[in-house]
């Protein structure tokens, strides 16, 4: 998964790669072309607090959920007031190219949590952080992007917080191809003043906040960890490792096109 997110720039330190969590919470899209807006269709990968069957569309269930009955994340126990489950987290560490002294990357943020719960204490979290410091913020501020602090209000239309950054996607009116009820738009995080050479650890996380119920999910865009002076879009990214596909991954194919996702 973590080479699949390089791009141009960068480099993975060998080894470094680690996932900690369910298999079936973390994997690969490709073909998108609503969540990311590009026509050409788009892949990368995608980290979810339950499973990334639940990701898939079309949107006909407002309470997708998956019990994966693993721990949550103490770092993103720090984030949030409450306690995490379910927690899917990839690591790796990066060295830049010579010459470059800045790194982004590029996503979008949804959860099955919307709109129902915006405002509650099930307040699903997630991370992408450089060296410990989360870079998964509301542009402009140092507050993390979070189902409370992107939404359009609860009702939905009431009082919303951070709404330019939101999109509804209603169970069978949304035009969003994915389950979720709700996403972001497309957002990046970028850290400068880094230096050539010198390690730094990259560390994507999500978790489910208070109970194991109901998924969300972050899509970190294939090939958009690069070089931060960069700003060529990637294009399709193949599918990947197909030969670790589960068997469900074919009959998903035909019945839920153009997203696929096949397990890490």
């Amino acid at each position: 998964m973590a080479a699949a997110l390089l791009g141009s720039g960068a480099q993975i330190v060998p080894g470094s790669a680690t996932y900690i969590g369910a298999a079936i919470a973390s994997g690969f899209f490709s073909g998108d072309t609503t969540i990311f807006g590009q026509a050409a269709g788009v892949g990368g990968v995608l980290l979810t607090s339950g499973s990334v069957n639940n990701a898939l569309p079309p949107n006909n269930s407002g309470s997708a959920t998956q019990n994966n009955g693993v721990p949550g994340s103490a770092y993103l126990n720090t984030l949030i007031p409450g306690t995490t489950l379910d927690a899917s987290t990839l690591t790796f560490k990066v060295t830049l190219d010579p010459g470059t002294t800045g790194l982004e990357w590029t996503y979008v943020f949804g959860s099955e949590e919307y709109n129902e719960f915006v405002n509650s204490s099930f307040n699903d979290v997630f991370a992408l952080s450089l060296d410990g410091t989360n870079l998964a913020l509301i542009p402009g501020t140092s507050t993390p992007v979070s189902i409370n602090n992107v939404n359009n209000g609860n009702p939905f239309g009431s009082s919303g917080t951070n709404s330019a950054f939101f999109r509804n996607n209603p169970q069978g009116t949304g035009t969003i191809e994915t389950q979720y009820d709700g996403l972001t738009t497309v957002l990046k995080s970028t850290a400068l003043g880094l230096k050539p050479g010198v390690e730094y650890t990259l560390s994507f996380a999500i978790a489910d906040t208070g109970d194991s119920s109901l998924d969300s999910g972050v899509f970190v865009l294939g090939g958009s960890v690069k070089s931060a002076e960069e700003d060529a879009v990637p294009g399709p990214l193949p599918i990947l490792g197909a030969g670790m596909a589960f068997g469900w991954s074919r009959r998903l194919r035909r019945r839920m096109a153009p997203i696929r996702h096949q397990l890490n």
